[in-house]
């Protein structure tokens, strides 16, 4: 069995590109790992020409509207394995080898040395070569690596963008202190953009790096608040819910009235210093681009084990944040401030936990780094969760009040009671037992 690591390579290509040979390069150099090309839906492929590209790839994706970001993103959507290899047409590959690839580490975003197809160009290599390596600031000609849950924690490529996407994403990165490591190999690009006055065009890329750079610069993020969402029409969510009431469609919106209570609280908690990812527990993520949270970090792990998608979101952010926060997103008396009050008490205790009434938790915050394994030690069908899970860890600081995990008619009728006795109500949350009202489940 090979023990490489397997890459999905994505490469793109403009509504004007004519010269796909990049294609059989990688096929039979890289033919182990899985050829993705996002081309602009609106470049007139002749019948021979895909049928020439189609011998050389796995998947073909037509980007209608494309700019780069957009294609890029479209390719990585697209991508079935573990690690992605973003790659432009107009790269040559020849001093790339398979071995290069096995480099890179699962949180570090690789990228090769630069250099051009003319010597004319020699100084442009040189520049991006030492701006990389001495700024950490590699751009997309120099074809990043990295794995498919680091790209999707940094977020997608900014798609809204002519130029400079590259650029943008390298930034979100570093904000996020990601290890940038150059692979001692060269990757050689195409000097096109540099036929006719070559320091006319050196000069111009350099001012716009400059104020590419004054634009895209982040802070360093200190809290990431990971999200775990689920379709709200998913008949397996809520089940004993859906079975006493024996209304589907009720389970479904009521779903949808805490997503938007969610997205309320990522809305309150959405800033520089923090960073919101969403845990996708399933298999598609129409229901976030309809509620208006595609633009955030999306991790999908839409494993049956809520344990083992905790373990995972939780090794994939731990090494970047000062705390981390695991929420739910079925409890709808849990506010932006229940979420931001986790963080405070990370000033005295080691991890803060915020308990539902049945056994459970609904929100756990922590500033340690190695919680190895300790999510999916839990079996999480039982009444005893919280004291399970509390067993594992040192220094906790349990909340002094439980929250309603709705998830029997009586768990609904409970969180209507507390919600109904509170002030200061969100309108997402006073919609929700507008809804509750009209179905007579009060």
């Amino acid at each position: 069995m090979s023990l490489h690591k397997k890459f999905s390579i994505i490469v793109i290509a403009s509504r004007n590109e004519e010269d796909f040979t990049l294609l059989e390069k990688l096929k039979n150099k890289f033919n182990e790992h899985e050829i993705i090309l996002a081309v602009d839906a609106e470049n007139k492929l002749s019948t021979e020409k895909l049928n020439q590209i189609n011998l050389n790839i796995n998947k073909l994706v037509k980007v209608p509207n494309s700019t780069r970001g957009k294609s890029l993103n479209a390719g990585a959507y697209k991508a079935e394995n573990d690690y992605l290899w973003f790659l432009h047409i107009d790269s040559q590959i020849n001093k790339i080898e398979k071995e290069d690839l096995d480099r890179l580490q699962k949180k570090q975003l690789g990228y090769f040395r630069l250099s051009f197809d003319e010597k004319k160009n020699n100084i442009n290599a040189k520049g991006a070569n030492f701006r990389s390596k001495n700024f950490n600031l590699p751009f997309g000609d120099q074809s990043f690596l990295i794995h498919k849950n680091l790209f999707n924690l940094i977020g997608r490529f900014d798609e809204n963008l002519i130029e400079g996407e590259d650029h943008k994403f390298i930034w979100n990165a570093k904000s996020l202190g990601i290890e940038i490591k150059q692979i001692a190999r060269e990757i050689v690009t195409s000097s096109r953009k540099y036929q006719g006055n070559t320091f006319w065009q050196t000069f111009k890329t350099l001012w716009k790096t400059f104020n590419q750079a004054r634009n895209f610069k982040k802070q360093r993020i200190k809290n990431i608040y990971c999200f775990f969402m689920k379709d709200p029409n998913s008949k397996d969510s809520k089940t004993r819910l859906r079975n006493s009431l024996k209304d589907s469609n009720l389970v479904d919106v009521f779903n949808l009235h805490c997503l938007k209570i969610v997205k309320s609280n990522i809305d309150n908690l959405d800033n520089s210093e923090n960073k919101i990812v969403i845990i996708n527990n399933s298999s598609t993520d129409r229901y976030l681009q309809e509620l208006g949270l595609s633009n955030f970090s999306i991790l999908s792990l839409s494993d049956d084990n809520i344990g083992k998608s905790m373990q995972e979101a939780y090794d994939t952010c731990a090494s970047f944040a000062d705390n981390i926060i695991l929420s739910g997103s079925d409890v709808p008396e849990l506010s932006a401030k229940h979420l931001k009050n986790s963080v405070k008490h990370l000033d005295t205790f080691d991890n803060y936990i915020i308990s539902t009434a049945d056994g459970g938790y609904c929100c756990f915050a922590t500033k340690l780094k190695n919680l190895e394994n300790v999510f999916s030690r839990i079996d999480y069908s039982t009444d005893h969760v919280l004291e399970d899970f509390i067993k594992y860890q040192y220094n906790t600081k349990r909340s002094d009040f439980d929250l309603i995990d709705v998830d029997t008619l009586n768990d609904l009728q409970f969180m209507y009671k507390n919600l109904s006795n509170k002030s200061n109500l969100t309108k997402e949350q006073s919609e929700l037992l507008q809804f509750i009202d009209k179905r007579k489940y009060a």
